[in-house]
């Protein structure tokens, strides 16, 4: 959604006109944390929509907009995902794994990319599947629940380790349930890795046309096996938000 403000602006000039399906709602779901977001929401003021919804933190924190109360989080979802869960031992999980690797080749992310339900890291490309390896197995020993999620590209990767009631999929579906869309009313739009489990559930779904390269893989992989998904999985050309107008358009006219 942002990247191009000359997009972003005609997204919003697109969703504040009369052209957009009656009753949708907007719900921005982010790798990125609340305070991220809402220097974000800030800088981009005059040319990005106002979500009604927000999906944070790689679907770890959800928080609903209230015409008095400003941003309200939903304890009822950070509740959930505290079963089979513990932050501390998923840590030393991933520092006996940053150990192995080698503080050159990964490391913990900065604070403000951490919370009570997620551990991220960075790692090289070539010890990602060693960092994987080692934290699984430790969280296995002390019965801990977790659900690893990669992205990004240029040599080097993100990995998420989150609460496996957590991610984007989840987050959404429960969102989605208490707005009261049904799954093909719904539209799911990604550019990156950590898109993919989003994408792969039943709603509609755009890859927008500069996704990286992961993802543009799966999706095409995806499309390759389905003709039955083209009906409701569109694969974007156009890049950023026009991606996202792109693909709504083929959705609903």
């Amino acid at each position: 959604m942002v990247g191009n403000d000359e997009y972003t602006l005609a997204f919003r000039q697109f969703w504040e006109s009369e052209s957009k399906p009656s009753g949708s709602k907007i719900v921005y779901s982010t790798g990125r944390s609340f305070d991220s977001f809402a220097k974000l929401m800030e800088e981009k003021a005059d040319v990005l929509v106002e979500p009604d919804g927000l999906i944070c933190s790689v679907g770890t924190k959800i928080f609903q907009r209230s015409d008095t109360n400003g941003w309200v989080k939903d304890h009822g979802w950070t509740d959930k995902l505290d079963a089979n869960w513990s932050a501390e031992l998923v840590i030393q999980a991933v520092d006996a794994a940053i150990k192995e690797c080698g503080a050159e080749n990964a490391h913990f992310r900065p604070a403000d990319e951490q919370n009570e339900h997620k551990v991220t890291v960075g790692v090289k490309d070539e010890f990602v599947s060693t960092v994987q390896r080692i934290v699984h197995k430790a969280c296995e020993r002390d019965g801990i629940d977790v659900k690893i999620i990669t992205s990004g590209s240029g040599g080097w990767k993100f990995i998420d380790c989150v609460s496996s009631a957590a991610g984007k999929l989840e987050s959404l579906e429960h969102v989605r349930e208490k707005l009261g869309f049904g799954l093909l009313e719904t539209v799911a739009c990604g550019d990156s890795g950590n898109d993919i489990l989003m994408l792969a559930g039943d709603t509609r779904c755009i890859v927008v046309g500069n996704a990286q390269p992961d993802l543009l893989d799966w999706a095409n992989e995806r499309l390759g096996t389905s003709r039955d998904l083209k009906k409701r999985f569109f694969l974007a050309t156009e890049h950023e938000a026009l991606g996202i107008l792109q693909g709504i358009r083929s959705f609903y006219w």
